[in-house]
C-alpha cells in the first residue's frame, strides 16, 4: 500500500525553520516563508491564515528540496529565480550577481543629477537592473549595457524583453569595461557612465558569508585591494565621457570612496561627491567632467 505523507502549511513552515536553523542560516523563518510562498503561489501573510491547510505531495517535495538546497548556502534568489529591484521583478540565475537594494541609491542619485541624458553607458550590467531601471526613468535615453559574462548577457536580454517589452533604445554588448564599445556601436561619448563594479578586496572576499561566495567570483572580486575595476574605468573615462558628463560608481565604504576619488583625480577629474545608501553607509561616488 502506497502511503502519501501529508503536511499542513504550518507544519512545513516549522520543519523548514528547523532545517535552516540547524544549518546556521541567519534568516531561517524569512527564507522558509519565501520558499513556501514561491512554491504555493501565495503571499507570506497567507501562510499564517492558511496554516492548517494541507498541501499537495508534489508541493511538499518541492518545498523540502528547496529548503535543503538553501541549507547548503545556495542563495535564495537562485532557488526562486528572481529578485525585486526598484519595485521591479528581475530574473536571476546561478552565474549572475544577485541585485542588492543598496544599489538603488545609484538610481536615486542619477535621477537627481541627470536631466534627460541622451546617452548612458551601464558597465557590468549583470541582470540589467541599472540600465533597465534608468530606461524606465529616462525613456528617451539611448542606453548601452555591457558585461563580460555570457550568462549575464543572456539574463539581461531576457529582463529587457520581460520588463520593457522591447529593445528600442537599448544595446547589450559583451565587453570588458570599454573594450570594443566604439567598434560595436559606431559612436562615441556618454552623458552618464554608471557601474556597480566588482570591488571586494582579497581580504574582504575571504570573510564573505558562504552564500555570497556562491555568486560569480568575477562579479565580486576587484583585485587584491578591490580597486582594479575603478582603475580600468578611470584609465579611459575621459575618452568616453562628454564634457559636463557624469560617472556614478558604487563603492564598498567611505575608505574605498576616498581611494577611488584619488584614482580619478590622477586622471584629470576635479569634481566629486559621495553619497550614502538607505542604511547611512557610504555607497557611491559621483565624478563630474567639468
Amino acid at each position: 500500500m502506497l502511503y502519501i505523507f501529508t503536511m499542513t502549511i504550518g507544519e512545513i513552515l516549522k520543519e523548514g525553520i528547523k532545517i535552516l536553523t540547524s544549518a546556521g542560516i541567519k534568516t531561517p523563518k524569512t527564507d522558509t516563508e519565501i520558499i513556501i510562498s514561491y512554491v504555493l503561489g501565495i503571499n507570506r501573510f497567507e501562510i499564517y491564515i492558511r496554516n492548517n491547510e494541507e498541501i499537495k505531495e508534489e508541493d511538499r517535495i518541492k518545498i523540502i528540496n528547496l529548503i535543503n538546497e538553501r541549507s547548503k548556502n545556495i542563495p535564495l534568489e537562485y532557488l526562486t529565480g528572481y529578485k525585486y529591484f526598484w519595485g521591479i521583478k528581475f530574473e536571476v540565475k546561478n552565474g549572475v550577481l544577485i541585485p542588492r537594494f543598496d544599489t538603488e541609491s545609484l538610481i536615486e542619485v542619477a535621477k537627481l543629477i541627470c536631466r534627460n541624458p541622451e546617452y548612458i553607458l551601464d558597465i557590468g550590467t549583470g541582470t540589467g537592473i541599472i540600465g533597465i531601471t534608468l530606461k524606465k526613468i529616462f525613456p528617451n535615453s539611448y542606453i548601452i549595457m555591457t558585461d563580460i559574462s555570457d550568462t549575464a548577457i543572456e539574463v539581461c536580454k531576457k529582463n529587457v524583453l520581460k520588463i520593457l517589452g522591447k529593445t528600442d533604445g537599448i544595446e547589450i554588448i559583451k565587453s570588458d569595461v570599454f573594450e570594443d564599445i566604439w567598434e560595436s556601436i559606431g559612436w562615441g561619448k556618454f552623458d552618464l557612465i554608471i557601474s556597480n563594479p566588482p570591488y571586494i578586496s582579497k581580504k574582504d572576499y575571504e570573510n564573505l558569508p558562504e552564500d555570497v561566495k556562491k555568486e560569480p567570483f568575477e562579479a565580486l572580486y576587484g583585485g587584491i585591494n578591490g580597486l582594479d575595476f575603478y582603475i580600468k574605468i578611470a584609465n579611459r573615462a575621459k575618452e568616453f565621457l562628454k564634457t559636463n558628463g557624469k560617472i556614478i560608481l558604487e563603492v564598498g565604504d567611505k575608505e574605498q570612496a576616498i581611494k577611488v576619488k584619488k584614482i580619478f583625480y590622477l586622471k584629470g577629474f576635479r569634481n566629486f561627491l559621495t553619497f550614502k545608501d538607505i542604511n547611512n553607509n557610504t555607497r557611491g561616488i559621483v565624478i563630474m567632467n567639468y
